[in-house]
Formats: C-alpha cells, structure tokens, sequence
C-alpha cells in the first residue's frame, strides 16, 4: 500500500506525470472538424500527424497555397498544450550535413552533392563558394583547379511571377543553408547533403515553434479544430 501510494505521488510530481501516462492516447492524425466553416480559408487539407517517436507532420492546402511542415512534438506538464518545433527555425539558414576529405590523387576541389535539388525550368540552385556563385547543374562540381575554400553555402531560387500557374504557390521563392565553414585546410572533396525532410516541397516549409491548446482528443492550432481521427 505505501509503494502504490508512493506511486500515485510521483506521478503527480512534476515532469514524472508525463511518464506516468504514455503518448499512446496522444499519437495519431489530427484532421479538420468541418472543412470550410472558418473565416478568411476554405482549406481542402489540413492534419497534424503525432507519431510515436515524438516526430510530427504538418500538411495544409487550401486555395491557391500550401503548407507543409514536420518536427518533433511533445507535450506541456499539465498535459493541456501540444508543443510543436520545427526542424527548420529559418528558411535563410536551413541545416547541412557536410564532409570533408582529402584526396592526394586529384589536385582539383571536388563537390558532390548528395541530394535530389537539381536546377530546372523552375528552380534555380546555385553554391556560393567563398562570396562566387557557381550552379548546380550536376550532382559534382569539379575546379579545375584546387584552391583554399574558407565558406560556402546553397541558395535556391523559384520563378512564382512567372510561373503564377503553378498551384499551390509557395510560401517563399527564396531559400537558403547555413554558411559552412571549411574546418580542415588539406580538404579538397566536400560532400553536401540535406536531412531526408528538404526536398523539392521545400519552398511550402512553413516553420512551426508553438504551443497550441489540447484538449479530449482535439487540437486547436491556429484558431481551427483538429480532431484525432478514430
């Protein structure tokens, strides 16, 4: 008895009430109560997916725009607030997975580019290397030439004036990485790639970092109702 009451007061107690009652009643898709009924957007789509690894997906049309966005989820203390973090907190300094080697056999600077972001009608990626923009074209750059690279990072650009038929539009026509700074001067192969969430939807990412009411089994983000879907 006094184990079981000792139990009961943990779980009472502070961040212990989180493990004491599991995501189980948690996790799950959250979707819209009644689509069209709220003022200023008519969304066609709109969920919030909890998963079980305490990631989370963010997906939203409605209209001519769309949104996506995804991150880990948890839950406030008193259980009343879901908190959503974005993977992105800045579409200007988005997070890179960089590299480097050396390779005595080639007198060149090599980048290769470990990622599906190719240049198109559309698209335009370019990496600036040392404040000189180069395009991206191929899955490698190869110089010529090996120099000393002290700084590079990825920009990507969208034509939305022009292509004002594309739907849904983007958020931005303008992205861009974080500056990476060359750490090992005797590199000359730098391999460059994104976390598996950048991708060509890229331009829809909508960075979340908020808390929004929890309540029986319904989210209220924004203003609208999401229901976990039974």
């Amino acid at each position: 008895m006094k184990l079981f009451f000792k139990f009961i007061l943990l779980c009472w107690g502070g961040t212990v009430l989180f493990s004491c009652q599991t995501q189980h009643n948690i996790t799950g898709k959250y979707t819209l109560v009644q689509q069209g009924k709220y003022p200023k957007i008519n969304p066609v789509t709109l969920y919030i997916t909890l998963n079980n690894d305490s990631s989370f997906g963010y997906h939203y049309r409605g209209g001519f725009h769309g949104e996506i966005s995804s991150g880990v989820w948890s839950v406030s203390q008193k259980r009343n607030n879901i908190v959503l973090s974005s993977y992105i907190k800045n579409m200007q300094d988005i997070p890179m997975i960089i590299t480097e080697t050396e390779n005595d056999k080639c007198a060149s600077s090599i980048f290769v580019f470990n990622n599906l972001l190719k240049s198109d009608i559309l698209t335009n990626w370019i990496l600036n290397i040392n404040g000189i923009d180069y395009s991206m074209n191929k899955d490698t750059l190869l110089f010529v030439e090996k120099f000393v690279v002290d700084s590079f990072y990825i920009r990507g650009f969208q034509s939305v004036k022009d292509n004002a038929w594309m739907v849904p539009i983007p958020l931005q026509d303008t992205i861009q990485s974080e500056t990476y700074y060359v750490k090992y001067t005797n590199s000359n192969v730098y391999r460059i790639a994104f976390q598996t969430f950048v991708n060509d939807d890229i331009f829809h990412y909508k960075p979340i970092q908020d808390r929004f009411p929890l309540k029986n089994n319904t989210i209220l983000f924004n203003g609208i109702k999401l229901r976990k879907k039974k």
